[in-house]
């Protein structure tokens, strides 16, 4: 069983529809799934999952929702080894740089998928192809440390 979070930022119906795509493709049998925008999470969120997976869009004014900011902060002195990241861009331009480069230093595997997700179209990979990706790599990160 792994424990799964969603997080998103920022929170508009338009990006709540995709993170609710991103959900259902989420809900496995080995999975139980918490979904939370950025603004209601919390770091005790974040360090109770096995899989953290981060939903960004950009805004005219910054690269990273402003309600990623304490996470950005906390991140800089965490660890997080064992877990799994993953990424996906809501909008027109992938947001999660800033993301990624802050959890460079926590030590967890960080997916190298960041599909870029909008308007309800979601192009290669499909949100389902992504999330079995992203479950699979975790899985296999703790067969090999077996």
């Amino acid at each position: 069983m792994y424990n799964v979070l969603v997080v998103w930022a920022p929170d508009s119906a338009e990006n709540r529809k995709l993170v609710d795509a991103v959900a259902r493709a989420l809900e496995q049998a080995k999975v139980t799934l918490v979904v939370k925008s950025a603004a209601e999470a919390v770091i005790s969120d974040v360090t109770a999952a096995d899989i953290i997976v981060f939903g960004a869009q950009k805004s005219a004014s910054a690269d990273t929702p402003s309600e990623y900011s304490e996470f950005l902060r906390i991140f800089k002195g965490i660890l997080l080894a064992g877990r799994t990241a993953g990424f996906f861009s809501l909008g027109a331009e992938k947001a999660t740089a800033r993301l990624r480069k802050a959890l460079k230093d926590t030590e967890i595997v960080q997916s190298d998928d960041d599909p870029l997700w909008s308007d309800g179209k979601q192009g290669a990979p499909s949100v389902n192809e992504w999330s079995e990706r992203l479950i699979g790599s975790h899985q296999e990160m703790h067969r090999a440390r077996e």
